[in-house]
């Protein structure tokens, strides 16, 4: 039955079943026997992938097992010829197994000879009890029954039993038979067995003779953690005193020896058994067992500390024999009871094992997602276009644009997030009059596909819609800005940033002179100007209704270029550096006398990751369709337009296979997406395989030294963020005056990560193996002219018939580009909740592994003693609102409230659930208010609206309340939508619920919020255009000043009326300075220069710095003690502004 497995495993039973079906149907043109099957999630993608390939080779292994006993049906296979059967009877052509195809003679028998090798090991390892969660082996299915020789004979020998315990002496011959098979059954699939196969002195040999002759699917993986047999001791287990291998203890108290004292066990005699007996009666069991030649004595009772002899099956005593597929194998000692009739097998399973033969041979699935590389996309999408690839698992990357040729299925892994979705995906199939079958995986685990699969016609009946964006977002207006500049410059960017960076000095990696020329050139400007003006003339008048837009805005961005420019570069050289640094630090190890051996080894391992990461940066084969193609960089870095590529993304480097001939790859992420996918120990699963996340590169200080962390505050009731540039900090919320916590200590930039292959995708994975960690949202406003740029508007509710003000119920403010940082506090379940973070090597930049990680190896990533505990963040900058109550709401009424006004501002402004996301602040525990973010690239523009149109709220509001199933207008509660059958108690898919806040749904309640949602629709917001005044900005600058005379200039410059500086002491990390002042949008940096600065090698360290800032495009200036302060503000009135 479906769903008693899990979602991957029944997605590879329908897929495989349906294609089995098409290659069958004659009717169809080869190239028209294919399914596309839609996911989510990328990795989803690759997880289902490797499954379904991982099932296919299960399949076809267990398949010519079956086929190969069913023919020696009388006799039965013994161990000596098993694997030569199970060869001929898979039959694979050669193509398919051996790493030279074309190979003969003696090499053609030793690739032979190794795939038998292979088979020899997967048949044996796959008796182990319920090794496969999800699909039941030939045994479970009752296709395969083992027998044990001369065991008939044994029991049925009197002399072997005359001396033992009464209850064996009096036992019949089939009695003596039931408990010895029971026992020889017990240590067969527990892998109690003396085989080659399974011996690990032969296993090596074993790895090393696959990776010389076979390729994949069949051979060993290089990470494969092989099973080896264990031993069998008659005896409890003695603690610390037994060194764990994976051997088993029978003792009178486990489950053998309860199966031993039951009533029915021995009917033959009736007195009671006690725990002596029973321990004498296994004793006795087993040394008639190796009197028949079962079983071997592999351990003396002399080398025991138990003194008690080692046991195994010897595998010559085993006989494979076929069985009829009705009898499900039974295990007396965990099941006692054998149900009536017998254990039922899987009738899928047994029909599948007896029929698939080679209709399953050649047919292999491959991701399709923006994380594959583009020349392998390419080669995946001709071959399944001619049907050579029948399926492939895909991202919405598939939704369009692809050609596909003749396509009569299609599959969703998951119900899509809307309708919209199901339309753009079900679209593929059948076009052109084709007939078409489209079939969606509902999953019993989660509450949106059960929603759907109970009501398919509300998915069913999707539309395409087309995508928004605002026209006035201001970092993609000044992205086309650059991009016209760019045109107009004639600048090449050539193949990769190697092409425009002098990497002879990696400290500093300045642009190439030809580069610098056309970032200086006044000329480029203003054919740009010219350009921009006329493009842009047909949005002025939205442009003039925005915070940020001013006549000299377009001046300001052109005279940027060049620190634009430089800055979209950083990336590009954190990379370049962390890798030149990776290789300076582990030569140094590897030259390092001192050093341990192991230290040398990881050192040289290291080294040679660093110089593969520089070659992917710099001499990529295939640059042009790599992540670090110059003119896709600079569009993912928001230097240039760029729609189809994540915008300043994370990088995770995933090392070729050695086995494979597969190059380096980086793997990109949106950094909101990546603070958890790259998170560390996270896994990555990507073609095939699984990857775990267990390195960073690490950034460099501002000094050039050491390792670069940073500290902030977040205010505990509106959850701004308060970075710390010197000393502890603000006491006080910036924003709404609260006292501030303590601080956040070592918050570390995530930038870039590597990857360590873990081992190859099984069939027994049904979901992605994920890391729960605790994250958390802050936001900071961005300043414009020294003032937090930020719109404020009040929600007054107006009763009708009350004239006034109306009552004050809740506030909005609308930031534009507002900075997030999203934190990674730590695992979500670690032992001390207050403990934030992640243990990190400094020195090789390892994550350590979590404590209850039972699948790392101690030899995985060995730490140095330089470590440091970190707390992960990324940043980011959307268009931003902020909702806050009035008064204070409970948990359950604020998450009701983010999910109505979230699906209320969709369905007002017909957006998608991607377009808008929700959050609460300051978290998930503790909600005073709702961050609402323009997720989209470019931002959809709408939320701008809701501060500057007085009744837009309102609107949205009277939505939500349509939404919650209630009249707008009277608050009658209508109980279900329009159209649907079931009412609705609390919360459903047509109100609150959906698929991205599955983990509300516990709190999600209409109820609590109608009274609430009535007042807002009532309401009018009544708008202010800051958020603080300009004699709060000067005294939080005020406040950051460290020295009198900062303090005196910046009096000086508020009594003159003067335009004030954004920020105080803000750290510029290209030159690793700290202005005392900094004028963000002029890009101009202030020095109040004390008594100190008249010394000579002071004044020599100034010009350098100063000479580093103007070459990166700030203008600097110095006011010292003694200068005519008036003079110099004279010199500069694009910056100071007023009477300058």
């Amino acid at each position: 039955e479906l769903s008693s497995g899990g979602r991957s495993t029944d997605t590879t039973i329908l897929s495989m079943s349906l294609i089995r079906r098409l290659r069958n149907d004659q009717d169809l043109l080869p190239k028209a026997r294919k399914l596309l099957s839609f996911t989510d999630n990328r990795q989803d993608a690759s997880l289902q992938a490797g499954h379904f390939n991982d099932f296919v080779e299960i399949a076809l292994l267990r398949s010519a097992l079956y086929r190969a006993v069913k023919s020696n049906e009388q006799t039965g296979i013994s161990h000596d010829v098993l694997t030569m059967k199970v060869f001929q009877s898979l039959d694979l052509p050669v193509e398919y197994y051996a790493s030279d195809p074309e190979v003969r003679f003696a090499q053609k028998a030793e690739t032979d000879r190794a795939l038998r090798e292979v088979l020899g090991y997967r048949i044996y390892r796959d008796l182990k009890r319920g090794w496969r969660i999800t699909s039941p082996n030939l045994e479970q299915s009752g296709l395969l029954r083992i027998e044990y020789a001369s065991l008939e004979e044994l029991c049925a020998a009197e002399d072997v039993w005359q001396n033992t315990h009464v209850v064996l002496t009096s036992a019949t011959p089939e009695t003596r038979m039931r408990i010895a098979r029971v026992l020889l059954d017990y240590m067969r699939r527990e892998l109690a067995i003396k085989v080659t196969y399974l011996d690990q002195g032969s296993q090596e040999s074993l790895r090393q003779l696959s990776s010389q002759r076979l390729i994949a699917p069949w051979a060993m993986d290089e990470n494969e953690i092989l099973e080896h047999s264990s031993i069998l001791f008659p005896r409890r287990k003695l603690g610390d005193q037994d060194e764990y291998g994976g051997n088993l203890y029978l003792s009178p108290r486990g489950g053998y020896g309860q199966f031993l004292r039951r009533n029915t066990t021995f009917p033959e005699y009736h007195d009671h058994i006690s725990l002596d007996d029973t321990e004498e009666i296994i004793d006795q069991i087993l040394n008639s067992l190796r009197i028949a030649g079962l079983v071997e004595k592999v351990v003396d009772e002399k080398n025991d500390v138990g003194h008690k002899p080692g046991y195994q099956l010897l595998a010559s005593g085993m006989i494979w024999k076929v069985g009829d597929g009705k009898l499900a194998f039974h295990d007396p000692i965990r099941v006692p009871r054998m149900p009536e009739g017998g254990g039922k097998t899987n009738e899928f399973f047994v029909n599948f094992y007896q029929t698939v033969e080679k209709q399953v041979l050649g047919i292999e699935a491959r991701e399709h997602t923006a994380q594959v590389p583009s020349a392998q996309r390419e080669d995946r999408e001709a071959r399944f276009r001619t049907g050579e690839l029948p399926i492939l698992y895909c991202s919405p990357t598939m939704e369009l644009g692809v050609d596909i040729s003749e396509l009569n299925a299609v599959n969703m892994r998951n119900v899509p997030p809307t309708p919209a979705n199901y339309a753009q995906r079900s679209g593929r199939a059948g076009r052109s009059g084709q007939p078409a079958m489209v079939f969606t995986y509902c999953t019993i685990g989660s509450p949106h596909d059960q929603y759907y699969f109970k009501r398919p016609g509300l998915m069913v009946a999707g539309a395409v819609t087309p995508p928004r964006i605002d026209m006035t977002n201001e970092d993609l207006i000044r992205s086309h800005v650059q991009a016209i500049w760019l045109a107009e410059s004639g600048l090449s960017l050539g193949a990769s940033l190697k092409d425009l960076l002098d990497l002879s000095d990696s400290s500093k990696l300045s642009c190439l002179d030809f580069v610098q020329d056309a970032l200086n050139s006044q000329g480029n400007r203003t054919k740009a100007k010219l350009k921009a003006h006329a493009a842009l003339s047909d949005i002025e008048s939205e442009l003039i209704q925005t915070d940020w837009w001013n006549e000299g805005w377009l001046d300001s961005v052109l005279s940027q270029i060049d620190l634009q420019f430089n800055q979209a570069c950083e990336r590009w050289r954190n990379l370049y550096r962390a890798a030149m640094n990776q290789l300076e630090v582990q030569h140094k190890i590897i030259k390092d006398a001192s050093r341990s051996i192991q230290d040398k080894r990881q050192a040289e391992r290291l080294y040679q990751e660093a110089k593969s990461q520089l070659e992917l940066l710099t001499e990529a084969e295939n640059i042009v369709q790599s992540d670090f193609y110059s003119y896709r960089y600079f569009a993912s870095e928001g230097f240039l337009p760029g729609y189809s590529f994540p915008r300043l993304p994370l990088s995770a480097y995933i090392p070729a296979r050695r086995i494979r001939s597969q190059d380096d790859e980086f793997l990109s992420r949106p950094r909101f997406l990546a603070i958890s996918e790259f998170g560390p120990r996270s896994i990555i699963y990507h073609e095939g395989s699984r990857y775990i996340i267990n390195k960073v590169n690490l950034p460099v200080s501002d000094t050039g030294e050491g390792f670069a962390v940073l500290r902030a505050k977040q205010c505990p009731i509106c959850g701004y963020l308060h970075p710390i540039t010197n000393g502890d900090g603000l006491d006080r919320c910036e924003r709404c005056g609260s006292l501030l916590e303590a601080p956040m200590n070592n918050l570390f930039r995530l930038q870039n990560v590597s990857t360590k292959r873990r081992d190859r995708i099984s069939s027994d994975e049904e979901e992605r193996l994920r890391q729960g960690y605790e994250l958390r949202t802050a936001i900071r406003f961005a300043d414009h002219g020294g003032v937090i740029s930020a719109r404020n508007a009040e929600i007054h509710f107006h009763p009708q018939g009350v004239h006034g003000e109306g009552k004050l119920i809740g506030k909005l403010t609308y930031g534009n580009s507002a900075t997030l940082w999203r934190i990674n506090l730590g695992w979500r379940r670690r032992a001390n909740p207050q403990q934030y973070g992640f243990i990190l090597d400094t020195e090789r930049g390892y994550w350590a592994r979590k404590e209850d990680d039972q699948t790392a190896l101690e030899a995985d990533d060995p730490m140095s003693p330089r470590t440091m505990r970190v707390v992960p963040f990324v940043e980011d900058h959307k268009n931003c609102l902020l909702f806050e109550p009035n008064e204070g709401l409970e948990l359950a009424q604020m998450a009701s409230l983010q999910a109505a006004l979230k699906n209320a501002i969709q369905v007002e402004y017909q957006l998608e659930d991607s377009e808008v996301a929700a959050e609460p602040l300051p978290s998930g525990d503790e909600r005073h208010s709702i961050l609402f973010y323009e997720s989209a690239e470019g931002g959809a523009g709408v939320l701008r609206r809701l501060v500057d149109d007085p009744g837009a709220f309102a609107r949205v509001a009277a939505q939500a309340l349509q939404v919650c199933h209630f009249d707008p207008q009277t608050g009658e509660d209508l109980r279900h939508a329009p159209n649907a059958k079931e009412d609705c108690e609390a919360a459903c898919y047509d109100c609150l619920m959906s698929y991205y806040n599955q983990m509300d749904h516990r709190h999600l309640d209409r109820q609590t919020i109608k009274e609430y949602l009535l007042q807002c629709s009532q309401s009018t917001s009544i708008s202010s255009p800051q958020t603080i005044s300009r004699a709060e900005h000067c005294q939080q600058l005020l406040n950051l000043c460290q020295s009198d005379l900062e303090r005196e200039w910046l009096t000086y410059i508020e009594k003159s009326n003067l335009r004030l500086p954004s920020h105080a002491q803000l750290l510029l990390e290209t030159c690793h300075t700290r202005p005392d002042f900094f004028y963000e949008q002029e890009h101009a940096a202030i020095y109040v220069d004390g008594p100190h600065h008249i010394y000579p090698e002071r004044q020599q360290r100034d010009q350098t710095q100063k000479d580093c800032m103007e070459d990166t495009g700030y203008t600097v200036i110095r006011f010292s003690i003694k200068d005519d302060w008036d003079q110099i503000i004279k010199r500069y009135p694009s910056i100071f502004g007023g009477n300058a």
